[in-house]
């Protein structure tokens, strides 16, 4: 039978080994290149689910399908943020295809395309808990674009709302 003494060293000993362990997986995700972020904004009522949402890019951020088809319908151009793939098998009628992962291979094609920088640009992906938008927006602001706003519920909530959708490399708005 463990005495008081050795109890008291061996529930000393396990907390030491709870918090090194603790730490070093800190260490280990921190360091991490595709680690967990430990704080941001993760309501997604606000339609951000960010490691660093900022209030700017709350505001920005177009919350329901409703205000999007507005836009859309005052001439937007919407961008795709997903990998082509998902874009070839349907997108917002008219979208233009721009993979947040194929971002600096399309870059240049984009600028000649789309020279204004106060151009209205809506980027949108899979929803709510999809950051390829975030991430494009953010990059197409790094470029100069200052118009650009980002579809919260994206293409699954544009296709149930029953709004006019393409499938393939169709990039121009079909009349």
């Amino acid at each position: 039978m463990m005495g008081l003494s050795s109890y008291g060293k061996w529930m000393g000993r396990m907390a030491v080994l709870v918090f090194l362990s603790t730490l070093m997986g800190l260490l280990f995700n921190g360091l991490r290149p595709s680690g967990i972020p430990l704080v941001g904004q993760w309501d997604t009522s606000k339609g951000v689910v960010s490691p660093s949402a900022s209030d700017e890019e709350i505001s920005k951020t177009i919350q329901s399908v409703e205000e999007a088809r507005i836009v859309w319908e005052a001439g937007a151009l919407f961008l795709d943020a997903r990998v082509m793939d998902s874009f070839d098998e349907g997108h917002i009628q008219g979208a233009r295809a721009f993979s947040v992962y194929d971002f600096d291979a399309l870059l240049f094609d984009f600028l000649d395309a789309v020279p204004e920088t106060n151009t209205p640009l809506v980027v949108y992906c899979s929803g709510r808990l999809c950051d390829e938008s975030h991430r494009l927006a953010g990059l197409l602001e790094e470029v100069g674009y200052t118009n650009v706003r980002v579809f919260a519920d994206g293409y699954p909530a544009w296709k149930a709302a029953g709004l006019p959708v393409s499938s393939g490399g169709l990039s121009e708005k079909e009349e």
